[in-house]
């Protein structure tokens, strides 16, 4: 009984340097969570005794992973992520469900978001306007050549100078005195293709206070025209035309294409004429310059075209006991009877953490207290070891004299 055990102690020692010194060698790898040991132990009893028994020994229980907050290492990588705070990165291995804490990611050829080990990052799915939507699945950076937008909208900002002498008629671009200011945009059609938009305002003879407005594509006059009057105030009245609409553009090659120049921001003030903005929604193709994500896990991509558009936002879980999950090698767990299901969301909700971009949680391991740990273990050893030897010694005695 003796023999087996201090055997017990020598091996809940071995198996805690085990512990420790896989603790120790991991001290460099990313998103590693050391492991502790633990330990019960070990006593035997029937329903008849009445008084307590010596021990048994004792026995590993469980061996724990800590996952306290590691430390930060920032890279010039996009893809490296960090989590500040609670949750894990949820990757798919085929029909697997891992998870992880360790952000070095990178893009396989099919432009997916992959782990080291090849494994996916699950991420929420925009729709084709970038929008983020509620559907989950792998996160894909991809670099096809971003679509043109038609103009379908042009907005206006601006003052009108009411002391200018009103202007001749009938209107004509090519002469100035038709028109008292202009301003100027581009706009796209449906194949991308641009176009010179320029907006005429010509103040009225009557009634005072008005401005009639024109349009021109590319030199062309277009057959639409609006007309805007301000009270006293430099406001627009209510009965005033808030908007051009123009209906007849069709350029060579392209769709008909029907767009809405936005006055309502225009004032008539006795100050010089101005434009303030000038902006439309329309743009040309382009390819991917680059990308980045922002501390929420939205992935954005920019454009040749100046455009910036969401590709994704990444997922995060979090276990009521994250303690319990199961290694699964690469430092990637599954989730077990312990730890519960995963509960997933989006960073920065639910009690996750958010996102550091750029950055690597480099492992939580002090070597300082794994050295201590290491050289405790090693006296547990010794002081078991030593007891079966002087264990063996006593029986040896004991035959002697027999």
């Amino acid at each position: 009984m003796a023999f087996s055990t201090s055997l017990s102690g020598v091996n809940a020692a071995q198996q805690t340097m085990d512990v420790v010194s896989n603790n120790i060698v991991n001290a460099g790898t990313i998103g590693f969570k050391k492991g502790e040991t633990e330990f019960a132990e070990i006593y035997a009893s029937s329903l008849q005794d009445s008084g307590q028994g010596a021990g048994q020994g004792v026995a590993l229980t469980t061996i724990r992973s800590d996952f306290s907050q590691g430390e930060f290492s920032f890279t010039t990588s996009a893809l490296d992520l960090a989590i500040d705070g609670s949750g894990m990165f949820v990757l798919s291995d085929g029909d697997e469900a891992l998870y992880t804490r360790a952000g070095s990611f990178r893009i396989d050829g099919e432009g997916y978001v992959v782990s080291t080990s090849g494994a996916r990052v699950q991420g929420f799915q925009p729709d084709q306007n970038g929008v983020i939507t509620p559907a989950i699945n792998d996160l894909q950076i991809s670099l096809d050549l971003m679509q043109p937008q038609a103009t379908t909208e042009v907005a206006f900002s601006g003052n009108l100078d009411t002391r200018t002498e009103p202007a001749l008629t009938p209107f004509s671009a090519g002469d100035t005195d038709t028109y008292n200011f202009s301003t100027s945009t581009t706009i796209y059609d449906s194949t991308g293709t641009p176009h010179q938009l320029d907006i005429y305002f010509a103040k009225a003879a009557e009634p005072d206070g008005t401005y009639n407005v024109y349009a021109t594509i590319d030199g062309d006059l277009q057959p639409e025209s609006a007309s805007m009057t301000f009270d006293g105030t430099g406001s627009l009245t209510a009965d005033s035309d808030q908007q051009l609409e123009i209906l007849t553009f069709a350029a060579l090659g392209a769709d008909p294409q029907t767009f809405t120049i936005d006055l309502a921001s225009t004032s008539g003030l006795g100050a010089e004429s101005s434009t303030q903005t000038l902006s439309q929604n329309g743009f040309k193709p382009g390819e991917v310059v680059s990308f980045e994500f922002d501390d929420t896990g939205t992935v954005y991509a920019q454009y040749t075209n100046g455009e910036i558009r969401a590709m994704g936002q990444v997922l995060l879980a979090n276990f009521i006991n994250p303690s319990a999950l199961s290694p699964a090698g690469n430092t990637n767990y599954r989730a077990s009877e312990g730890s519960g299901i995963a509960v997933v969301g989006k960073p920065s909700t639910g009690s996750r953490g958010y996102i550091r971009p750029s950055a690597l949680e480099v492992s939580n391991v002090d070597i300082t207290q794994e050295l201590l740990a290491l050289i405790e273990a090693q006296r547990n050893f010794q002081s078991s070891a030593q007891a079966i030897q002087n264990e063996d010694e006593m029986s040896q005695s004991i035959l002697n004299i027999l």
